[in-house]
């Protein structure tokens, strides 16, 4: 069916661009005819320059600085019509009472509030039919030992994600989000992990014996962010 999935003459902003998810998205979104913003505190130049697209650093754990790479977005480009909330950390993962409370407290200001930023920040410069994609986990879904202050993040998102839907669908802005299992990308460049994910996925078995890729993902949240799914709202 010519145009299903189309991106069209769409601005997307992916945070955490740069790499992984974030860069298997951005691709993913200009081969769909999007218009790519590339928003990362890696320097995403390169990979804007090569899919027609620009590139802000950011800290997302900063609303302020949020606030204005949304702006200036919509100053460059026109209009803001979806934004995929992917940057994150890993953390720390000894378990609650031996983890560091600094680094702890690092993974909530990046995973829990920054997707928190992106959604204030982007939903009053949204029009209807505007989607917010936010990355989560199946840590999100499930308990992980060790992984107590990602899981907490993750979980946090997905009770984001649901709320913000019920919030802004009046408005036609919708919010989905992603709970993958272990993917292969450099945050999950850890051999019990990568042993966990595949084990914990219903295809973990002898015939599909992997992690997920980015590219994988990266499929699903095109979906979420097309006008094909627009009856889909508050998913995890």
């Amino acid at each position: 069916m010519p145009g299903m999935f189309s991106l069209e003459g769409r601005v997307a902003v992916v945070t955490g661009g740069v790499s992984g998810i974030g860069e298997a998205t951005v691709r993913r979104f200009a081969a769909a005819g999007a218009t790519c913003v590339v928003a990362d505190l890696a320097d995403g130049s390169a990979l804007a320059a090569e899919v027609g697209g620009s590139a802000h650093q950011v800290d997302i754990s900063d609303p302020e600085a949020v606030v204005a790479m949304l702006a200036l977005v919509v100053e460059t480009h026109g209009k803001l019509d979806i934004l995929v909330n992917n940057a994150g950390i890993m953390g720390p993962g000894e378990g609650l009472l031996a983890d560091d409370l600094a680094a702890a407290k690092q993974v909530l200001d990046v995973n829990m509030m920054g997707v928190a930023y992106g959604v204030r920040a982007a939903v009053p410069l949204m029009s209807p039919g505007g989607a917010i994609v936010n990355t989560a986990s199946m840590a999100g879904i499930v308990g992980f030992p060790g992984l107590t202050w990602y899981g907490m993040s993750k979980h946090a998102v997905v009770g984001l994600t649901k709320n913000a839907a019920i919030e802004f669908g009046p408005r036609g802005i919708r919010v989905n989000c992603v709970c993958p299992s272990g993917v292969q990308t450099p945050m999950a460049d850890d051999p019990d992990l990568a042993h966990w994910a595949s084990a914990s996925q219903a295809m973990g078995n002898q015939h599909v014996d992997r992690m997920a890729t980015a590219d994988e993902v990266a499929a699903a949240i095109h979906f979420l962010a097309s006008d094909d799914a627009s009856m889909v709202n508050g998913h995890a």
